[in-house]
């Protein structure tokens, strides 16, 4: 199975009746989470996030998205129960829901609302040569470089699954030579990175399974027909 990218925009509103219906698909869990939040973004970003890994893990194993059923292993990444060698990974902030899935290794996706930062960060979770790469940045693109290195960095951790366990500037991921993104403490890892819009980034990495250079976009509305099907 080829490897999949999706990316969802979070609407500022949602239709009662569509809310309704989205809640009705993830879990108790998820729901009892939701109506703790005291911004409706939140809740958004929560439930249709879940409603998103439903419906695309449904299509992929063949289970009805109601029925998917979610573990998390002792590092706190989640696994379907039923498939619990399908790969899956999904990140949300600010306007935008990430989703990766298929292949045949681990995957990992991260996305980033950018805003202005200070850059002395880097210092505390950044390998040495990470920093040296983002000091030798024009000015202009040092944020930039922070929130790509930053996102690349996590959806390794994420692939990985060992969460913090794993210290930040314990690797180095960078250009190599031909431009690619490159992790030398893991090479078996593929990455990708890209700006979704002026206020967000995406990475994602992948084992043995090249990376698409498209994702596809996915809709609220689309989501919502797969629920009703």
């Amino acid at each position: 199975m080829m490897i999949k990218i999706q990316v969802m925009q979070v609407p500022s509103i949602l239709l009662e009746d569509d809310w309704e219906l989205l809640l009705s698909v993830v879990s108790a869990e998820r729901r009892t989470g939701a109506a703790r939040y005291v911004h409706h973004a939140d809740a958004y970003r929560s439930v249709l996030g879940e409603a998103l890994a439903r419906v695309t893990l449904a299509g992929q194993t063949g289970e009805q998205a109601k029925d998917i059923s979610f573990s998390r292993d002792a590092y706190g990444k989640p696994f379907l129960n039923e498939h619990a060698d399908h790969p899956f990974n999904l990140s949300h902030s600010g306007d935008w829901i990430v989703m990766i899935s298929g292949g045949h290794g681990l995957v990992g996706i991260d996305v980033e609302q950018t805003k202005p930062i200070d850059l002395q960060i880097a210092d505390r979770f950044f390998a040495p040569q990470e920093n040296r790469y983002l000091i030798s940045q024009p000015a202009d693109m040092q944020v930039e470089t922070f929130y790509r290195l930053w996102t690349l960095k996590e959806s390794y951790i994420k692939a990985v699954g060992k969460g913090l366990s794993i210290p930040l500037d314990s690797f180095a991921i960078l250009p190599n030579d031909q431009g690619n993104w490159h992790c030398e403490q893991d090479p078996a890892y593929r990455f990708h990175s890209e700006r979704l819009d002026d206020g967000h980034m995406l990475a994602a990495c992948s084992v043995g399974t090249a990376l698409p250079t498209e994702y596809d976009v996915v809709t609220v509305q689309n989501v919502l027909q797969a629920i009703r099907k």
